[in-house]
Order: C-alpha cells, then structure tokens, then sequence
C-alpha cells in the first residue's frame, strides 16, 4: 500500500475540483516532489489537493524508492515491472478517489514515475496524465480504462531517457486511442524538469 505522508492543498482554496497524484523518479522520494508541491504548485493551480507517494520498494541504488527494478532495461523487463506495481498504484488512486470523493484525479510523473503514471491508462479513469521524460510501454494483451488527456514534455538533449521515447510514445498512445496527446520539447536541460516546463505543466492542467 502507498502512503498519504506527503500532502499539499492549494493557497486559494473553496472546494475541491481536483486531486494531482505526483509520481517521482527513481531513486528519490514523494518528499522531493512535495518541496515543488509547496513553493510552486500551490501557489498555481487553485482548489487542489497534492499528493506525494513514495514508491512501494526500496531502490537499489542504495538511497530512495523505486516503482520497479531498473537494473535490466528492456521492453520486456519494463513490462513485468509495471504489470507488478500497476496494480498498487491503481489501488491506491481508488483509495483515495473515494476518500476524497472526487472522480477528477490527474497524474504527475517523472522519469520511472512518468512510466507508471502512463500505465494508468490501462487500470484507472484518469483525467489527466503530465509526463516528464519518460516512456510508454504499450501492453497489447491489456484494455484501456480511461480517455485521459496526456501532456508529455521532454528536453532534446536528455541522454537519460532519450527524446525519441517522447516521439514513440506520443504515436503510441495515439495507437491505443488515445486521442488528446500533445508533447512539448524542453531545449538543453537533460533529465530535469525546468521552470519552463513546470509551467507547460500548470497550464495543461488548468
């Protein structure tokens, strides 16, 4: 089970008109998301609550948490990664869809994180999916759940996870219908989200 330790509500706050699940990368934790939650997020985007989940494992890495191994990266290894831990994350967007009686949850992710929120498609009526230099890992054998629209933003230079996933997975996603995926190109900033590209972000889910 995931945790609920991490959780932000937005500065202008009526009701609640969305939940934003922010999926973080390997190796890190809720907590480092949860630090933009707060000096950026909640400033942005009103009547929103945040929350920041650890991944279920320890990394192997040796410091943070990991959604799945990463230690052999191939479709094949991916997909047994998120057909493992899919399953967790979607039980947990149900937990807390119903506690917090709200149907409208959107998805921030990235890297590994970007790679799990993606995989929702396929478990959960996501509205919403912003995916940082990530990938998707397209399971033909699975059937889609949710219609979300689906932001992918990417730099040119990430050598981490190369453009060319952004590409594959805006076709992709098309492929497994889809319909509502745009991708925005960051220039020169690698595996990182710049302020640029947070505020593509806020827009998007605005």
């Amino acid at each position: 089970m995931l945790n609920n330790k991490y959780i932000i509500k937005s500065e202008k706050f009526n009701s609640l008109e969305r939940l934003v699940i922010t999926l973080h990368g390997y190796g890190t934790s809720g907590e480092d998301f949860a630090e933009v939650g707060k000096i950026f997020l909640s400033k942005k985007l009103s009547n929103t609550i945040f929350l920041f989940p650890d991944a279920p494992y320890d990394c192997a890495c040796g410091t943070g948490k990991e959604w799945f191994d990463l230690e052999e990266i191939s479709p094949e290894s991916l997909r047994r990664g998120l057909d493992n831990t899919g399953p967790i994350l979607a039980d947990y967007i149900e937990k807390v869809s119903n506690e917090y009686k709200c149907n409208n949850i959107n998805l921030i992710g990235f890297s590994q994180g970007s790679i799990m929120a993606l995989e929702m498609i396929y478990y959960s009526c996501i509205s919403k999916i912003l995916a940082y230099s990530g990938l998707f890992v397209s399971c033909t054998k699975k059937e889609i759940k949710s219609k979300a629209k689906v932001l992918l933003v990417h730099s040119d230079d990430d050598t981490v996870v190369p453009y060319q996933n952004a590409l594959t997975a805006k076709d992709e996603l098309k492929q497994n219908g889809i319909d509502d995926v745009s991708l925005k190109t960051c220039h020169n900033i690698g595996h990182s989200i710049s302020l640029e590209g947070w505020s593509y972000g806020v827009d998007f889910l605005s």
